[in-house]
Order: structure tokens, then sequence, then C-alpha cells
């Protein structure tokens, strides 16, 4: 496929269709949401380095047929395409700009200050909206993280498991992983 010419984000008049998104740059954290530019800064460090060591454990754990990447476009609906933090595939090697929701097992969202309407109500039902089958949202506290899992159920994600600050998270969906999330988060390398 053929992409257009790119074009600056800031001369665009009117809606933005696919094809004007697919041409913006692509170091940039940018979503489309119905003719509109969901535009979020990067997050705190935090932020990063959960998702970091989340995704690598998610993909240690990650049997054939599974691929764990960060930062990648989920297509939930025409004209809807997300950035998850975290994204479990199941087309893995596929080398494509935008996933289908239907190549989509599990997407992971770290909630941050500048995310928490996003995270929190419009992304799942969106995510559950184009049948993606499990959604893992991480919640960032003073003292540690927290997750609750979700699967899906008819059109809309029920409560599957959780781990409150200071417990492993323990998933058997969409494949089996326990890991320690405040472990993960707080995790840094010697500086000496």
């Amino acid at each position: 496929m053929a992409f257009p010419a790119p074009i600056d984000l800031f001369d665009h008049v009117g809606p933005w269709t696919e094809e004007d998104f697919l041409a913006l740059p692509e170091d940039r954290r940018v979503e489309l949401l119905d003719g509109e530019l969901l535009v979020s800064p990067s997050a705190r460090h935090i932020h990063q380095r959960l998702s970091f060591r989340l995704a690598g454990a998610l993909d240690a754990a990650a049997p054939d047929g599974f691929e764990v990447l960060e930062a990648v476009n989920v297509r939930v609906a025409p004209g809807r395409i997300l950035i998850p933090d975290i994204a479990v595939i199941t087309n893995p090697g596929a080398d494509v700009i935008v996933s289908d929701a239907a190549d989509v097992a599990m997407v992971v969202e770290i909630v941050s200050p500048g995310s928490v309407v996003a995270d929190r109500a419009v992304k799942p039902q969106l995510y559950a909206a184009a049948g993606i089958p499990h959604y893992l949202r991480v919640e960032l506290g003073d003292v540690g993280p927290t997750a609750i899992a979700f699967r899906l159920r008819d059109t809309r994600y029920v409560e599957a498991t959780r781990a409150e600050r200071g417990q492993r998270l323990q998933l058997s969906e969409p494949f089996g992983v326990d890991v320690d999330l405040g472990e993960l988060a707080s995790r840094t390398r010697p500086t000496d």
C-alpha cells in the first residue's frame, strides 16, 4: 500500500481521515477517533519503565502464535485507530503500520494523570466493541501499581482478576503469566 506524502499536523483543515492519519510522521503518539486526533505527551518515567518491563515479561511468557509489542496502532473501527501501551498480537512477525482488532488478543493501558478518562472509560468501550478479548488496566499509585484484568463477555468487559498493591498479577488468559508489577515499576539499574 502506498502512503501519501507526509502532512503537517498543524496545517490540516477539517476532519482527519485514515489516509491523513497514516501520512503523519511516525515519531508522534497520535490516535485517530472519528475524524479528530488525540495527542498525548510522553508519560512519566515510572509509566515508561513499567510498560517496557511488563511488555518484556508478557513477551517472555507468550507461547508461539503471540507477539507482544509496545505502542502500536490498532484499528478498532473505520476511522478509529488507538495506541495501547502494550498489545498482544496474534499474527507474529507481521510488518504492518496498523493492526486490525481481529489480530489483537489483549491490550494493556497504564493509566497516567493525562489518560484517566480515556483509559478507564473511552478506550475500554472501543476495544470491547472491536471484539478484543482481553483488556488489562494498570493503575499507578503512590504506593505501587494495581491492575484489573478484564475478559470480553458479549459486548463489554467483565473483571476476570485483579492485583492489589503488593500482590502479584497472575493471568491465565490469553496465556499464563505471573509478575510483580511493583518490582517491575521500581527496578532500576545500579548507578555505579
